[in-house]
């Protein structure tokens, strides 16, 4: 049995048919979890020894969705941070803690979706039993791989701080630079044709502040024809001074969302 089987049926002795299979009428324990290790493994930062993942997730979910969840309280909750983490113990991931989720309700969100928001933080501490059954799996699943995947929790000293950006190893040709703001000093490379920004991990550029809506715009477009797009955030994007809804940026061209200024520039 694999790790995601594992847990499903764990999930299903909680919840004793509350959630039934190809029932799409409310979100299942199922989809949550995958949409963890798909944000944890999309949200992974590279040192030179170590691959390190978020050791906090925050889920947003419609009131529909999290009410059935809330219920069981902490026991589901233990069991997606058990799965969580033998997911990255297979992968060869290094968390600061066992993992630690928190369920939120939040109507602005539609029902059957989520919105996860990650963090790495060394001072938490998350306690719960091993899990034989899936330190046998884990064990299982990466039997195969190389002294590289044999990483757990890191204990020390951190090297650096994994809120920033890391430095990335190809070459890029242009970064985006936050002049001003709760995440001021920070550089992202800009190495893809489509970049959301906002406070949720889903965004490919996550920022701390709390008057950035959790998608807040997208940065699209390579080299120097970028365009800027509002997506319908609650305070609004501001181009050199100007409300804009979609506009093309220049290198250079000063950039107002909530708290925060960016501009686009060469590395």
């Amino acid at each position: 049995m694999n790790l995601l089987a594992r847990f499903e049926e764990v999930a299903e002795s909680l919840f004793t048919g509350m959630f039934k299979k190809n029932n799409n009428s409310r979100l299942q324990p199922v989809e949550l979890a995958k949409e963890l290790v798909r944000i944890m493994q999309k949200n992974k930062q590279v040192s030179i020894s170590q691959v390190y993942v978020p050791n906090v997730y925050r889920v947003f979910l419609h009131s529909s969705d999290w009410s059935p969840f809330a219920n069981f309280g902490d026991a589901f909750l233990i069991e997606l941070s058990k799965y969580l983490y033998a997911e990255g113990k297979k992968s060869g991931f290094t968390f600061l803690s066992k993992p630690s989720i928190e369920l939120h309700s939040d109507d602005t969100v539609k029902p059957h979706e989520m919105f996860i928001e990650v963090d790495f933080d060394d001072s938490i501490e998350v306690f719960w039993e091993d899990d034989d059954e899936y330190e046998e799996e884990s064990q299982e699943s990466s039997e195969s791989t190389d002294w590289r995947n044999q990483t757990n929790i890191f204990q020390g000293e951190l090297p650096y701080d994994l809120r920033n950006s890391y430095e990335q190893s190809r070459k890029i040709r242009y970064v985006l630079e936050i002049i001003q703001g709760p995440d001021s000093g920070k550089t992202f490379p800009l190495e893809e044709e489509n970049i959301h920004i906002g406070r949720h991990g889903q965004c490919e550029i996550v920022l701390q502040d709390p008057e950035v809506s959790r998608r807040h715009l997208k940065l699209s477009g390579g080299g120097e024809d970028w365009v800027i797009d509002d997506l319908g955030s609650t305070n609004g994007t501001w181009l050199n001074g100007q409300r804009i809804a979609k506009q093309k940026i220049g290198l250079g061209d000063r950039v107002e969302i909530g708290q925060t200024v960016f501009i686009l520039r060469h590395r």
